[in-house]
C-alpha cells in the first residue's frame, strides 16, 4: 500500500480468482503482506516475519521477534520493518532477513510503520508516535497521545496524518513532530486514514465493542485545517481503510460491532450514500480497488471481488478462516493471510 494508504492498484479488472498456492506458517496470519518486487514479507501470530517468493511462496527466510506480529511490515530501500507485541519496532534486511535494530515501547506495536522520505513512522498502544531513522533507529521525535492501532498516511506536503484509540486525528509535520492541526471525533480511530487529495478520510469505531451508539463513523475531514467536510451518522464502526475512486468512497461498517455488515459506497465529494448491501461477516480486512473491481475478506472466510456500481459480487473465493488481513496484490495476483495459519495466493 502506498504511502497515502489509498488500497489502489493499477491492472486488469478480475472477473475471478482461484486459489493459486498456499504457505503453511504455523500461527493465524493477521497481519498484512508486503509485496515489493518478486517477494512476499508478513508476519504470523508465532511472532514471525516470514520472506516467500511471490511465485510459489517458497520460503526465503524468516526472522523472529518476542511476541505476537500483528503489524503489516513495511518494505523500503532494502530494510523491512515491522511492529510486535514485545512492545518492539523491527527493522530486518529485505535481502536475507538480518537483524538491524529495534525501538523499545512501553506497549505492543500492533501499528504498520510508514516508511517515509528515510524515516520510519510508527504509533504504539504505549499512547506515543515515534518518528526515528529509517536506517539506524535513531529517534527524532515523540508526540504523546492515545493509544495507536492503525498506520499512519503521508502526503507529497510533507505532512503525516493518523488517528488514535481517544478519537483524535493528527496531522503532524514529518520533519518536526510539530501538531499541524488536531480534530476530535467520537469513538476510536483503529484503521489507517484515507489520503485524497485536499481531504482525508477517517472511519471511526463506535466508544464501545457491542453497544449501538450513533457516531459520525466516516468523516472526510480537509487537510489544510481539519474542518468537517462531510459525514455519515449512524450507530455504526468503520474498523478497515476505506478505498476511493475519482467519484466514490468505498467502505465496510457493521452496526453494533458484530451484528448487521454491510459495504457501502458514498459520493466522494458530498458523502451522499450511493448504494449499500449486505455482508455476511465482519470486515475487518482492509479492501483493494482494481479498476471497477472492490477485493476484500471477511470473518466468515470469502474473499469477494465485487463491482463499484453496486456492491454486488462478481465472483468470491472461498478461503475457509476467518481474514482479518488485508489482501497485497502484484501482477494479477492476490495475497491474503488467514486464520488457519496459512497465507494464501490467488490468481
Amino acid at each position: 500500500m502506498d504511502a497515502a494508504r489509498t488500497g489502489v492498484v493499477d491492472g486488469a479488472p478480475p472477473e475471478d480468482m482461484e486459489i493459486r498456492w498456499t504457505r503453511e506458517l504455523g500461527e493465524s496470519v493477521d497481519s498484512s503482506p508486503a509485496v515489493v518486487g518478486d517477494r512476499v514479507y508478513v508476519g504470523a501470530d508465532n511472532g514471525r516475519l516470514y520472506c516467500l517468493a511471490e511465485a510459489d511462496g517458497a520460503p526465503i527466510w524468516e526472522a523472529q521477534t518476542d511476541g505476537c506480529i500483528v503489524s503489516s511490515p513495511a518494505v523500503a530501500d532494502g530494510i523491512a520493518y515491522v511492529g510486535s507485541v514485545d512492545r518492539c519496532l523491527y527493522a530486518f534486511s529485505a535481502a536475507d532477513g538480518e537483524f538491524l535494530w529495534r525501538v523499545k515501547t512501553k506497549e505492543p506495536v500492533l501499528a504498520p510503520p510508514l516508511a517515509f522520505a528515510g524515516r520510519v513512522y510508527f504509533g504504539s498502544m504505549d499512547g506515543g508516535f515515534r518518528c526515528v531513522d529509517a536506517t539506524t533507529g535513531k529517534p527524532h521525535w515523540k508526540l504523546d497521545v492515545g493509544a495507536v492501532s492503525g498506520a499512519a498516511a503521508a502526503g507529497t506536503e510533507g505532512v503525516v496524518y493518523f488517528g488514535d484509540h481517544a478519537g483524535a486525528v493528527y496531522a503532524v509535520d514529518a520533519a518536526t513532530g510539530t501538531v499541524v492541526w488536531q480534530t476530535q471525533l467520537k469513538g476510536k480511530i483503529v484503521a489507517s486514514p484515507l489520503l485524497l487529495g485536499d481531504r482525508l478520510v477517517v472511519g471511526v469505531m463506535g466508544p464501545t465493542a457491542l453497544t449501538i451508539q450513533k457516531i459520525k463513523f466516516l468523516v472526510a475531514l480537509d487537510i489544510a485545517d481539519g474542518k468537517e467536510l462531510w459525514s455519515q451518522f449512524d450507530g455504526a464502526s468503520v474498523l478497515s481503510t476505506p478505498v476511493a475512486d475519482e467519484s466514490a468512497v468505498y467502505f465496510g461498517m457493521v452496526s453494533g460491532y458484530t451484528s448487521s455488515t454491510e459495504l457501502r459506497a458514498v459520493n466522494l465529494q458530498t458523502g451522499k450514500e450511493m448504494w449499500k448491501r449486505k455482508l455476511g461477516g465482519v470486515a475487518d480486512s482492509s479492501a483493494l480497488l482494481i479498476g471497477d473491481r472492490i477485493m476484500f475478506g471477511l470473518h466468515d472466510g470469502q474473499f469477494h471481488i465485487a463491482s463499484t456500481t453496486n456492491g454486488n459480487d462478481i465472483s468470491t473465493v472461498d478461503i475457509g478462516a476467518k481474514l482479518y488481513s488485508s489482501p497485497g496484490y502484484v501482477d494479477g495476483r492476490v495475497y491474503i493471510g488467514a486464520g488457519d495459519g496459512k497465507l494464501y495466493c490467488m490468481e
